[in-house]
């Protein structure tokens, strides 16, 4: 009997490798996290932390590297948006925490209502994460592009 391929299930085949630009990985990343939460087999929530792992450990290694040029117009704005990520940890402190949740929840080591909690948490670190290295980072201004702080 064929099933429908379901949402989730697209996720386990989407590709994604070391080249994947950066913020097509974060947005990957928050769909694994959204999905874990809303996931009740557990074979699949099993399976979408080891994709969001993957992620997670393809982005590490290039939170410190420059914007490439062909994406610096996406990260650039006319006027500054009303609302900006606000969580104040370092991006590999942050890259960290969600690696170690998603690890955590891997090893099935906590009790159904403590991985609850903890996936909860994983997801909401996920987005801020993703919103941060999506986040704008120049203002265009009559003197040319100024960072914002």
């Amino acid at each position: 009997m064929a099933t429908t391929p379901t949402q989730t299930h697209a996720l386990f085949t989407t590709p994604f490798a070391n080249t994947t630009d950066f913020t097509e990985l974060a947005d990957n990343c928050e769909q694994y996290a959204y999905s874990l939460v809303e996931c009740e087999d557990i074979t699949e929530k099993l399976a979408l932390c080891g994709r969001l792992s993957a992620c997670l450990a393809l982005l590490q290694p290039t939170l410190h590297e420059p914007v490439p040029a062909h994406l610096i117009p996406h990260f650039t704005v006319d006027d500054l948006p009303s609302r900006l990520p606000a969580f104040e940890p370092e991006s590999d402190q942050l890259a960290q925490y969600c690696q170690v949740l998603t690890q955590l929840l891997i090893s099935r080591a906590l009790p159904p209502e403590m991985a609850a909690v903890m996936e909860s948490l994983l997801c909401e670190l996920v987005d801020y994460f993703a919103d941060t290295l999506k986040a704008p980072r120049w203002l265009n201004t009559l003197e040319g592009n100024i960072a914002i702080n």
